[in-house]
């Protein structure tokens, strides 16, 4: 790698620290620290929202994916638009209304504590397995173009992250996350750039290529429920998938839980729903040129497609900026699972056992950010080793079978007045051991795991609650119904802006994002015809 590409990538994460410093001058509260005080405007929380979601992964293992399968790999991405209708319309004006910083405390409020510390313990190992998966593919890149090694390349990355995460807090990941989000889309374009001047055919001509041979066909609709992103299992496993990660994971929903009010955290959803599936959608393009530009040639892997391309098409300057794109994308996932599970264990974890319900100081919370991240440095590293890896891959499969019982441990509380805390505990064990007896049968996609684990839990659950004494619990304030009914008895049925702040309720964002969701699907089927 040209000194020009090193010193361009030094460059920038110096840049990134310094934002994290400048921002560290407004911090002087745990709330300023891990929610920004509820003052981040809509723009940064909508591309923060965008860059966790894409990460490296996407930017590299997409187009890959989209040079061996086609566009019917967008079709992970395709019912995101409407998940993110459900989230603002029902679940974050519910939580933004009770003003908690963890979702899970909620879940103790309104359940208790035996179920608040199961939802955390999946909130944490989902997040401690995703995140190696989230630092393997730009890791074993910068190797390969820098020549250091991965004891090197891995502590540099998320020793950045823990700075300026660590001086800047969520307004820190924010706005780093923002400026990211915009280097990711800068590398982009030029990728495609790059693609459509070495191509021998015109843009519209590869297109008409990538046709004859299948790679435009998105959607298909068999009822085949073995077959990999399918229409029917796109769009129903996929919702249960994305709902849980938009509308019950802390990584998510702490930035919108920082914003200055529910007008903005809507507005912050619709920005990011329609800039998350459109990079995509350019991710499934850059794939579909590739495949054009390289005659439809085997590689060993489908990350070697973009590789491939960067080590014998980008130019000196361009690739430090391209390799930025990648840092970028890799740390907007790492500063995120940092400040979230601080947050979740130091709300959820230290102030319930330790300081019995005292408010943690910033310092002590600042202190368990340093420590995860170098936690975090010690798991990527192990797991690159020959059998830790290998370790991570199994485990990262066991992801889809608990992840539908979360959220329907936050469906029984929100939903019922029945629901208890010792019956959505078993609901939830039962849940996650039978969608793992299903999917270990192989009878079905791994898509269909979320929500066959959600019926299961919401079911058990809700049966196993029978068996239990009614909890004394304020379902006026802590059900969706109940806090819906609440505010419409106080009048407060819009907030200054027109839009609704009760939960429940669609507006001009639900519809937008619903149009988004239409629009994408007439333009799959236009292609695909």
């Amino acid at each position: 790698m040209n000194p020009i590409d090193i010193a361009i990538l030094v460059v920038y994460m110096l840049g990134l620290v310094y934002m994290g410093f400048r921002l560290s001058r407004n911090i002087d509260s745990q709330e300023d620290y891990f929610i920004g005080g509820r003052s981040v405007a809509t723009l940064p929380i909508a591309l923060s929202i965008a860059a966790t979601t894409v990460s490296a992964n996407g930017f590299i293992g997409g187009p890959g994916w989209a040079y061996n399968s086609g566009l019917i790999a967008f079709m992970l991405n395709f019912s995101i638009p409407l998940v993110l209708a459900v989230s603002l319309s029902v679940f974050l004006p519910f939580f933004y209304n009770l003003k908690v910083t963890s979702i899970y405390e909620y879940i103790e409020l309104r359940l208790g504590g035996i179920s608040r510390l199961l939802a955390v313990f999946g909130f944490v190992l989902s997040n401690i397995i995703q995140v190696g998966s989230f630092l393997f593919i730009p890791a074993l890149i910068i190797q390969k173009f820098t020549g250091w090694s991965l004891t090197t390349v891995v502590p540099i990355v998320v020793t950045v992250s823990i700075l300026y995460t660590l001086l800047g807090g969520i307004k820190a990941v924010i706005w780093t996350d923002a400026i990211q989000m915009v280097v990711l889309w800068g590398g982009l374009l030029v990728t495609i750039g790059i693609i459509l001047a070495n191509l021998d055919v015109g843009f519209f001509e590869a297109m008409g290529q990538a046709k004859a041979d299948g790679k435009l066909d998105a959607l298909d609709f068999s009822l085949d429920l073995q077959l990999e992103n399918g229409v029917w299992v796109a769009l129903i496993g996929g919702f249960f998938l994305w709902l849980k990660y938009y509308a019950t994971d802390q990584t998510q929903t702490q930035r919108m839980l920082a914003a200055k009010s529910v007008t903005e955290v809507k507005r912050s959803i619709c920005i990011s729903g329609f800039v998350m599936n459109i990079m995509f959608f350019v991710f499934m393009i850059v794939g579909v040129l590739l495949y054009i530009a390289y005659g439809g040639k085997e590689f060993a892997n489908s990350n070697n497609v973009m590789i491939t391309f960067i080590a014998g098409q980008i130019p000196v300057g361009v690739l430090g900026l391209l390799m930025a794109g990648i840092f970028a994308a890799a740390m907007s996932s790492i500063d995120s699972v940092l400040n979230s599970v601080t947050t979740v264990f130091v709300k959820d974890i230290y102030e319930k056992f330790i300081t019995k319900g005292e408010e943690a100081s910033l310092r002590v919370s600042m202190i368990f950010t340093f420590v995860f991240g170098m936690l975090l440095i010690v798991f990527t590293l192990l797991a690159f080793g020959g059998t830790s890896a290998s370790i991570l891959k199994v485990v990262g499969s066991y992801l889809s079978y608990f992840s539908g019982s979360i959220l329907a441990m936050f469906l029984l509380a929100m939903l019922t007045k029945r629901a208890t805390d010792k019956g959505v505990a078993i609901g939830f064990v039962l849940g996650i051991a039978l969608t793992a007896f299903i999917g270990k049968m192989g009878v079905v996609n791994w898509l269909w795991n979320y929500p066959i684990g959600c019926a299961l839990t919401l079911l058990i659950g809700y049966l196993a609650s029978l068996l239990f004494k009614k909890q004394k619990v304020n379902y006026e304030e802590f059900t969706l119904f109940g806090q819906r009914a609440k505010l419409l008895t106080e009048g407060a049925d819009k907030d200054e802006n027109g839009v609704s702040i009760l939960p429940g309720t669609m507006d001009k964002y639900s519809y937008l994002l619903i149009g988004f969701f239409v629009v994408q699907t007439i333009i799959l089927a236009l292609i695909q015809l």
